[in-house]
């Protein structure tokens, strides 16, 4: 690598972690706010943003900064854009239908990355958000989506002897987890008993596409609520529908690099 790919390297690196300061509930920032959250110098900090006022990934209003535009019409452009699209209508009417917070989620690494999520205020507050990650392991559909990524879990099981845990119920071992995901796997759900946040349950299922899945649907309800039985089917039946469109969707193979199913 050359002294000019360290360069621009580096800077692309300080762009995301100037973009990583941003949350829902933090969409307008001053400079002092930036620096603070991403740790870079001040000076650094202004000559970044001022690079990405410059192509439009960063907005001015006032004295305050936002994410831009073009950030938004790049990321609807992603695998995750297109499985969102494709799955809302049902998630609306899963959410619709029991009233409880509905999740779309992808795994990123070694956390559950949501993309979508459907409120309900019957629910217990949740600490997923939209963007936002949690620990795969201490969420429904993060067991699910590890139960059928090889990759992903092995990454997990090889990086990790103990896992952080969000609550005193949370998995914590590697060996616990691993006869979760055995028993996620055989059962075709995963099930979250306030192990992410106290007071909050979650089902999830996997939405595949073929023998991958590429997304995990989830139901959270409050502890002390049970969701009927019917609820489970319902959220495979959803996942289902999900799967099927999205097979439909024309490059499906290439927009979700299932490229063993070609041909």
């Amino acid at each position: 690598m050359t002294a000019i790919d360290n360069d621009v390297t580096g800077v692309l690196s300080k762009a995301f972690d100037v973009l990583d300061t941003f949350g829902p509930t933090r969409r307008a920032l001053s400079l002092s706010d930036i620096t603070r959250r991403s740790g870079l110098p001040k000076t650094t900090t202004h000559r970044i943003l001022q690079q990405m006022l410059s192509v439009g990934a960063i907005e001015r209003v006032g004295h305050r900064y936002q994410v831009g535009t073009r950030v938004f019409a790049v990321s609807a452009r992603s695998r995750e854009a297109t499985v969102r699209d494709v799955a809302l209508p049902h998630l609306t009417e899963l959410n619709r239908r029991y009233g409880h917070t509905v999740h779309l989620a992808t795994l990123c690494g070694a956390d559950v990355l949501y993309i979508e999520k459907l409120q309900s205020r019957a629910t217990a507050a949740s600490p997923s958000s939209i963007g936002g990650r949690l620990p795969a392991h201490c969420t429904a559909a993060g067991k699910v989506l590890m139960a059928w990524s090889s990759p992903g879990t092995a990454s997990v099981l090889r990086e990790h002897r103990a896992l952080p845990g969000r609550t005193t119920t949370s998995i914590t071992s590697v060996d616990q987890l691993r006869r979760s995901l055995r028993l996620v796997r055989e059962h075709g759900f995963a099930r979250d008993d306030e192990e992410a946040a106290p007071g909050l349950r979650c089902l999830a299922v996997p939405v595949r596409v073929g023998d991958h899945a590429v997304a995990a649907v989830s139901i959270a309800h409050s502890s002390d609520l049970e969701l009927p039985r019917e609820g489970l089917f319902a959220l495979q039946e959803t996942a289902a529908r999900v799967g099927r469109d999205l097979y439909r969707v024309p490059g499906h193979l290439d927009m979700l690099a299932l490229d063993d199913l070609a041909g």
